[in-house]
């Protein structure tokens, strides 16, 4: 929904594009028998060989397969186009693929929504009914009202493919900036619809990608993040995003350029407004990084822009204002993460005040009312909900029954109560009141889902890593399993830009444990469950920590009897792509099968592709410093493969409009790795009109997925137990 004083992404949230990669060892004999490989491999490549070899300081690295990055290319499509006809060929002959794809639906098949915001008298939400493949913008007039349709994604496009990503209703509810996205693509265009009337003004604007919007208090205009476009100086950069000012009815030619940095590159920008103290505030952030500067300006004219904080110094992210006083989540001097309270005319960090001190569990989230602060910490994996006074003081803990993760409504300063949505592994999200004076809560909207996990077992285990670090893991099974090592298991973990993996309820999930399997979630370093020494114990020259840690809870659960290599697979997406693939090369012997979903395999290159260049502040840049090229080098999946070496039975599934992770990555690695170990089997599966994640019709995600499970139920074998018949809705 939008971004504004009273609606805050949490300091994860504020970081987009979160995606991790992999790298490749330089020393001795790894790397002189992979680059022999490669080497020999030139003369295998499905496609035409350009022979292309890339010096990296000093070290000449081979590149046979670059002519898959070109998929405008006729031999290039043909290639791509069997290797996909031959993965279907082998997943649609599966039988528990259909039994999958009915569970599926069938527990996908209910109305689901997101928490209301209250613009003006009217409160907007997300929903989406049943099996529809977007999800609608809806309104009620007031919050136990009907509601409306006020944008229907299933009039965008007559495949599902087009995507509302966000929307942005101004001040009062009376319009509505929104931007949609198409068949998966990052790429946006930013429209605006007049709520009383239901229809769009004539305002289209272009080269949005990851944009923001902040309304102007009288609603004829609005500040919004873009890249710059055909209309702006060739000597603009054009990977940063710039702001602009836009008035209702004009041309986008016509909008006032605000922001820019000029000194910096590859850097994006997030808006946000607060009416009542006038203000337009803005957080900038180079690539991924989470050292985000913040700049505030007068929200009726932006041209005097004001420095709170600079970028690149540390963690930083505004979560409210009151008047002048600014509050906000930071890991300066706080490695686990503190609020403070601001004084925008002396922002000086030595005159900050801490209103909540750090603690041994990462603040991750906080809201401010009149005299109350709401905060949410994680805590090995959990994340638990408190009530402060405005001091710090802390008055009561939430109760919210157990293991789950918490997402905060937006609020208003003088509210009562605060809508929380709460989600866990053994139900679907719902949505409790909390209300502030008694601090209590109570259920306001239950989920409608038709099936859960509730007579599961979940638990937590601490798993002792190569370096000795204790890395939690949450194991969901059916009760009464025997620990004798024939159970079929999946393993899966993120561990990258500081992403931590909370608890969730998924239909994938269950469809596994209903039919027999162990699933575990490993929580490892790059991910944010123990603040920035967790993500930083896990990226750039320490990533291999990542590895290590994933390994371990392979062990460990093979050691503790819950399954056996043949048994174990691992599967991942995106950062957690590149980890399946990275720890399969290091451990073949370790699994029994792999599906690695959107991965970056390429860890050389991989700046050069769409959004990666972003991604350098998490891996590194192999082409300008040598000790990353040689960190790099160490994992990454390209060229780590060894020849002749059998590796477990792989998926690898990407997306023909996959503008984050270039789906070049994941031909690469299928190419690469038929050459040098053609007694593996390997399959790539390619959707169409689909990207990256987010956006994706519901029913292709629901094909990733199906086919994710049934290519790792007949790898792995073992008893299978029948899905649940779930009665129609």
């Amino acid at each position: 929904m939008a971004l504004d004083d009273n609606f805050q992404p949490t300091r994860r949230d504020a970081l987009i594009g979160g995606l991790a990669s992999g790298a490749f060892a330089i020393a001795g004999p790894a790397f002189a028998q992979a680059a022999d490989g490669l080497a020999a491999a030139i003369s295998l490549a499905p496609p035409r060989d350009d022979s292309v070899v890339q010096t990296f300081h000093g070290i000449n690295i081979p590149d046979p397969y670059r002519p898959l990055e070109d998929t405008a290319r006729a031999e290039v499509k043909t290639w791509i186009e069997g290797q996909n006809a031959r993965t279907r060929s082998m997943i649609d002959a599966l039988p528990v693929r259909q039994r999958l794809q009915d569970f599926m639906n069938a527990a996908l098949d209910y109305p689901r929504t997101t928490i209301p915001g209250q613009y003006g008298r009217r409160y907007f939400s997300f929903f989406s009914d049943g099996l529809v493949n977007q999800r609608s913008v809806g309104f009620q007039e007031y919050l136990a009202g009907p509601r409306k349709t006020l944008i229907d994604a299933g009039a965008l496009s007559s495949d599902g493919t087009v995507a509302i990503l966000s929307f942005f209703p101004d001040r009062v509810g009376s319009k509505v900036a929104y931007l949609l996205s198409e068949a998966g693509s990052d790429r946006e265009t930013l429209h605006v619809r007049d709520v009383e009337t239901g229809q769009d003004l004539p305002d289209v604007l272009a080269w949005c990608k990851h944009t923001t919007v902040a309304w102007a208090r009288d609603g004829r205009s609005f500040y919004y993040s873009r890249y710059p476009g055909d209309t702006e100086p060739a000597d603009w950069y054009r990977r940063s995003q710039i702001v602009c000012q836009h008035r209702i009815g004009e041309p986008q030619s016509a909008d006032r350029v605000i922001f820019r940095q000029s000194a910096r590159h590859d850097y994006y920008c997030q808006v946000m407004a607060s009416p009542e103290a006038d203000l337009l505030k803005i957080v900038v952030s180079i690539g991924t990084s989470e050292k985000a500067g913040y700049y505030v300006a007068p929200l009726h004219d932006a041209s005097d822009i004001t420095e709170i904080f600079p970028i690149g110094i540390a963690g930083f992210y505004p979560i409210a204002n009151v008047g002048a006083t600014h509050y906000a989540i930071t890991n300066l001097d706080a490695p686990n993460f503190r609020l403070v309270r601001i004084d925008q005319a002396d922002p000086k960090p030595d005159r900050w005040h801490t209103v909540i001190a750090e603690s041994d569990a990462a603040l991750n989230a906080a809201a401010v009312f009149d005299s109350k602060l709401v905060v949410k910490h994680y805590r090995d994996v959990n994340q638990r909900v408190a009530i402060h006074d405005l001091n710090g003081q802390h008055l009561s803990t939430i109760d919210l029954g157990g293991l789950e993760s918490v997402a905060f409504g937006r609020y208003f300063r003088g509210d009562d109560h605060l809508l929380l949505e709460v989600n866990d592994y053994k139900r679907a999200s719902r949505i409790e009141w909390l209300d502030l004076e008694s601090g209590k809560p109570s259920l306001f909207r239950a989920s409608a889902a038709r099936h859960s996990l509730a007579d599961v077992v979940v638990d937590q285990v601490f798993v002792t890593s190569k370096d000795g670090t204790r890395v939690p893991m949450t194991l969901i099974y059916r009760p009464g399993i025997a620990r004798d090592g024939n159970n079929r298991t999946l393993l899966t973990a993120y561990g990258g830009f500081g992403y931590a993996l909370w608890p969730y309820y998924s239909d994938r999930i269950a469809a596994w444990v209903r039919m027999g399997g162990v699933y575990a979630l490993a929580s490892i370093r790059g991910g944010g469950e123990y603040g920035q020494p967790w993500h930083d114990g896990g990226r750039r020259t320490h990533k291999q920590s990542s590895y290590d840690d994933f390994i371990a809870s392979a062990e460990w659960l093979i050691g503790n009897g819950y399954t056996r290599t043949e048994r174990l697979g691992i599967n991942g997406a995106s950062n957690g792509g590149l980890l399946v693939l990275a720890t399969m090369l290091q451990r073949p012997d370790l699994f029994g099968a792999v599906v690695s979903a959107v991965p970056v395999t390429d860890m050389l290159r991989f700046p050069k592709f769409t959004f990666g260049i972003n991604w350098i502040p998490e891996y590194g840049d192999a082409e300008s410093n040598e000790t990353d090229f040689k960190t790099l080098l160490a994992y990454s999946p390209l060229h780590n493969i060894r020849k002749d070496v059998k590796y477990p039975p792989l998926l690898v599934l990407t997306a023909d409009n996959d503008d984050r992770v270039a789906p070049a990555h994941s031909y690469k690695f299928v190419a690469t790795l038929n050459a040098l170990s053609p007694e593996s089997v390997v399959y790539l599966g390619v959707e169409r009109r689909a990207g990256h994640g987010e956006g994706n019709a519901l029913s292709k995600s629901i094909n990733r997925d199906c086919d994710t499970l049934a290519f790792l139920c007949d790898k792995l074998g073992g008893p299978m137990q029948e899905l649940p018949k779930l009665a129609p809705a």
